[in-house]
């Protein structure tokens, strides 16, 4: 008996690992439900930090500062499109069209102000439901861009991230992928083109030169979906 409760023993904590590993965040989306009593895997995202250097218009520190510097030059400017907003509380989807410009703070800041303007249309081609918000936005140091709405809602853009992240080219003018809540459930898909010359064409400016003017990853999937347009109530 003490034997069988031995081996019992040495079962139960070589089984303790696999009740710890984590599963991977994007195989949580597809995986089941995903709101309701079911935290979102996004859900504690950086939880809501929105650590930077509100004095510093530069990366502090690393080895990454021309690179972000030369990142936020590329997003400088406004984009057009359509989102799609996911509400991680209760499942609800709304589509709607786009318009979202980010203004640096100076030639080589990592942070800005910008204005998004959401609406759609109705079946008649006119213009139905309207909001605009305002926002502000930095880089991390790792290439993530935070969006910190006026409501206080924080969202990141993933640098690194092969699904859920994003892609932004200056080249074709390709800005797409999701921004995660990480002070709320919610997860939002954007589809945009530039509509306006970035910062780097506009100021003629030559203090950053990286060899890629590219950020993110390239795969990440534009938005397909032909459902009908509605606003999300709340942002």
């Amino acid at each position: 008996m003490k034997k069988i409760t031995r081996i019992l023993t040495m079962m139960a904590i070589a089984a303790l690992p696999l009740a710890f590993t984590s599963c991977d965040d994007d195989d949580y989306w597809y995986d089941g439900p995903w709101y309701g009593n079911v935290e979102p895997w996004w859900y504690g995202y950086d939880d809501g930090d929105w650590g930077y250097d509100d004095n510093g218009g530069n990366n502090p520190g690393g080895d990454q500062g021309n690179t972000l510097v030369d990142e936020a030059q590329v997003l400088n400017g406004e984009w057009d499109g359509q989102m799609i907003y996911t509400n991680g509380d209760n499942g609800k989807v709304d589509r709607f069209y786009t318009n979202m410009t980010f203004v640096q703070n100076s030639t080589n800041a990592i942070k800005g102000t910008g204005t998004e303007y959401d609406y759609y249309l109705n079946s008649d081609g006119s213009e139905g439901e309207n909001q605009t918000l305002k926002f502000t936005w930095y880089i991390d140091n790792n290439g993530d861009i935070y969006v910190k709405y006026a409501s206080g809602s924080t969202f990141v853009m993933d640098f690194s991230a092969s699904h859920h992240g994003f892609y932004l080219d200056e080249a074709t003018g390709v800005f797409k992928g999701f921004m995660v809540g990480t002070n709320n459930n919610d997860m939002i898909q954007f589809d945009f083109t530039r509509k306006t010359s970035n910062a780097k064409a506009g100021w003629g400016k030559t203090t950053v030169s990286p060899s890629t003017t590219t950020f993110g990853y390239k795969g990440i999937a534009g938005i397909t979906s032909t459902t009908k347009m509605s606003l999300p109530k709340a942002r």
